[in-house]
């Protein structure tokens, strides 16, 4: 049984500012730590609950945060970028089951911890007139590909969000997001084995999980914070301008749907924010 972990930094215990979840931050390098342990938590939860093979991806930033030489030897790990799937890199290589540790919000969740959608000049993004965020993303490429989720782990509000959205997903809550940038938090140690127990528990419910389907064709809805924003993301081509602060693009499927919405996120990150 072959399992596939995504791993962002925001939805990983005690990390509730960008001084951790950052490069660069003065707390950046603890941060990596906690998500490290984390991630190594869900891995050894996979294989004590049956799994043969796990891959991870490291999905946060530009992918170089997990720390190689203390993950869990069973696994291969996916670094670096850009990428064309971006947090889902290799789910297209066969998988059984995915798993979302340390996700959180898309952008606008109120009291939620470091919420965003793929970078800050994302207000909302809609598919098929659907607000999701990052977890809808990442369980939308695994869908693509026949993969359901089955865990997602982050501040009570991704739980909520992963709930709404899979239904019968599993979820480990590590915290209680109080604001953007505050969050009532469990200790490490207990994140970490509520996470092993979580991913233990999903590989023993595998058949309860359905892949995330989205039905074709796709219309992907961006809103963004500035006007400019639109007018970098109308160099992609298919897009239309909506209003003052939208574009649309309309895609056969949500794999081409997601590599246009990737890409204007890309190009909306080559200038400084304005």
């Amino acid at each position: 049984m072959k399992v596939y972990i995504s791993a962002d930094i925001e939805g990983i215990g005690c990390i509730v500012r960008s001084e951790q979840s950052s490069p660069g931050g003065r707390e950046y390098a603890w941060a990596r730590k906690m998500m490290t342990e984390e991630v190594n938590a869900a891995i050894r939860g996979a294989f004590d609950g049956g799994a043969s093979e796990v891959v991870v991806s490291d999905s946060h930033n530009v992918g170089l945060n997990l720390i190689p030489e203390e993950l869990d030897e069973r696994v291969s790990l996916i670094m670096g970028s850009p990428r064309p799937l971006s947090m889902l890199e290799g789910i297209d290589r066969g998988f059984d089951l995915a798993f979302l540790v340390g996700y959180h919000s898309m952008s606008g969740t109120l009291d939620s911890n470091l919420v965003h959608t793929f970078t800050g000049r994302v207000a909302e993004l809609q598919v098929n007139g659907k607000a999701i965020g990052e977890i809808g993303i990442s369980a939308g490429l695994a869908g693509y590909y026949g993969v359901p989720v089955g865990l997602v782990t982050g501040d009570d509000k991704a739980a909520r969000e992963a709930q709404k959205l899979l239904g019968t997903v599993e979820t480990v809550e590590v915290k209680k997001g109080i604001g953007m940038y505050a969050g009532l938090c469990l200790t490490p140690a207990k994140s970490r084995d509520l996470i092993y127990k979580g991913a233990k528990k999903t590989m023993s419910r595998i058949r309860a999980f359905k892949p995330f389907r989205i039905k074709s064709p796709v219309v992907l809805q961006v809103r963004f914070t500035t006007t400019s924003s639109v007018d970098r993301a109308l160099r992609m081509p298919g897009t239309e301008r909506v209003n003052n602060l939208s574009v649309r693009f309309k895609g056969k499927h949500f794999l081409e749907a997601f590599k246009a919405f990737n890409t204007i996120a890309d190009l909306l990150d080559l200038v400084a924010y304005i």
